[in-house]
């Protein structure tokens, strides 16, 4: 049993790698399940194994790498101020940017895909934040909009549609932040 899981881990591990050096060279509509199994040396039964398709692939990489940003960037902080918003704003600005680099041809179609996810993961995060350090929960519509609001923060920066720099953007962010 454990060979095997070993052998999964390291399949799953391979194909993972292949689809990112893929995105690296083309846009996510132009890779094909072909693309990758060649790449990864696999045949197209094992992939299917392991996923539905390339967008079920994707969504996987995104979450698991999107909550590996968010917690490396916030172990040292554990309570909600506006060092925490920094860590996460860094966390997500990061995130993009190693898209950006790592995918040229795709980023842009990449973005909104990766937005739900990164909304989701942030929000995971905040309602856990929250739970633990504050006796009276957040509102849900609060927790919301503190996530979307990180996360265009950094977009923003990324997508060069602003001079400020990030820590500029995430001063002038938690000033609005203290004001809701």
């Amino acid at each position: 049993m454990k060979v095997k899981n070993i052998r999964r881990t390291d399949t799953k591990k391979r194909i993972e790698e292949s689809f990112t050096a893929l995105l690296r060279k083309s846009d996510i509509e132009e890779i094909t399940i072909k693309n990758i199994t060649e790449h990864a040396k696999i045949n197209r039964a094992t992939f299917y194994a392991h996923y539905e398709d390339k967008y079920q692939l994707f969504d996987e990489m995104i979450k698991e790498s999107a909550r590996n940003k968010i917690d490396n960037h916030t172990k040292h902080v554990n309570t909600w101020n506006n060092e925490h918003v920094l860590c996460l704003t860094q966390a997500i600005f990061e995130y993009l940017n190693e898209v950006k680099i790592n995918c040229p041809y795709s980023y842009q179609n990449l973005f909104p895909l990766l937005r739900k996810k990164m909304l989701m993961e942030l929000k995971q995060y905040l309602v856990s934040l929250f739970s633990h350090i504050d006796n009276t929960k957040k509102n849900q519509f609060e927790i919301l909009i503190y996530s979307r609001v990180i996360y265009d923060a950094a977009e923003v920066v990324v997508t060069e549609e602003t001079d400020l720099t990030l820590h500029e953007v995430v001063s002038e962010m938690t000033r609005l932040i203290d004001f809701l």
